[in-house]
C-alpha cells in the first residue's frame, strides 16, 4: 500500500515511465489478489501463494484500510487501463456501509462484514475522509461531499487533548476516548488528511 503511493508520487513528481509501471504493478496485484472477488471487499492476510491467510487472520477486513485503498486506487484511475473507478468506489461503499457505527469506521470487520473490533482509531476517521473527498472530486456526486463532511467532524473529539498537537488514539463504542500514549504513526495519516482538505477546499 505503502510501496504504490511511493510509486504513485514519484510518477506524479518527476513524469517517469519506471515509477508509473511499478504502480500499474502493485494495482494489478491489489485488483487481482488482496481484493475478494464478488464481495469487493479487501484482505489483509495471505498464504505465500496469495489465498486468504488460515483462520480468522484470512477473514478480517478493515475499514480503514477499505478507504486507504480506495483512495490509492482513485489516484492510480489515469495511468491504468482497468476499471479502477468501479473497484475503489465499492471498496468506499462497504467501508461506509458495513465498517461506520455511531459515525466512526471501526478497527476491523470479518468478510461477512460483521464487527469484529468495534473500537474505532483514529487513522481510519482520516482514510475515510480522504477517500470520501477525491471521490466527491472526481464523481461529482453529493453522497461523497456528505461523507466526507461527516468524516470531517469525527476528527475534532481524537484531536481534543489537553495537550495541543497531540491526540488520542482510540475511541470506544460507547464514545469515550481512551487516554493513552499518541502513536506517533498517526501523524502522516492526520497531515494527509489536512492536504487533502486543503485541495479539495481551495478555489478552482
Amino acid at each position: 500500500m505503502h510501496l504504490l503511493e511511493a510509486c504513485l508520487a514519484w510518477a506524479e513528481a518527476g513524469n517517469d515511465t519506471g515509477w508509473a509501471d511499478w504502480a500499474r504493478h502493485i494495482t494489478e496485484l491489489a485488483t487481482q489478489k488482496f481484493i475478494r472477488r464478488g464481495a469487493g471487499s479487501l484482505g489483509e492476510s495471505f498464504t505465500a501463494d496469495w489465498r486468504p491467510a488460515p483462520g480468522v487472520a484470512g477473514r478480517i477486513v478493515e475499514p480503514g484500510h477499505q478507504f486507504e485503498w480506495a483512495w490509492l486506487l482513485l489516484r492510480s484511475e489515469s495511468r491504468h487501463p482497468g476499471p479502477l473507478r468501479d473497484i475503489a468506489l465499492r471498496l468506499i461503499a462497504i467501508g461506509e456501509q458495513s465498517g461506520v457505527h455511531n459515525q466512526v469506521a471501526v478497527n476491523a470487520l470479518l468478510d461477512d462484514f460483521s464487527v469484529h473490533d468495534p473500537n474505532a482509531r483514529f487513522w481510519p476517521q482520516t482514510e475515510r475522509l480522504k477517500a470520501a473527498l477525491l471521490a466527491a472530486r472526481l464523481t461529482g456526486d453529493a453522497k461523497y461531499w456528505e461523507m466526507a463532511a461527516a468524516a470531517a467532524v469525527t476528527l475534532l473529539p481524537y484531536l481534543d487533548t489537553p495537550v495541543p498537537g497531540l491526540w488520542f488514539d482510540v475511541q470506544l463504542p460507547s464514545g469515550e476516548l481512551v487516554d493513552s500514549p499518541a502513536p506517533a504513526s498517526t501523524f502522516y495519516h492526520l497531515v494527509g488528511a489536512i492536504a487533502a482538505l486543503d485541495r479539495s477546499l481551495a478555489p478552482p
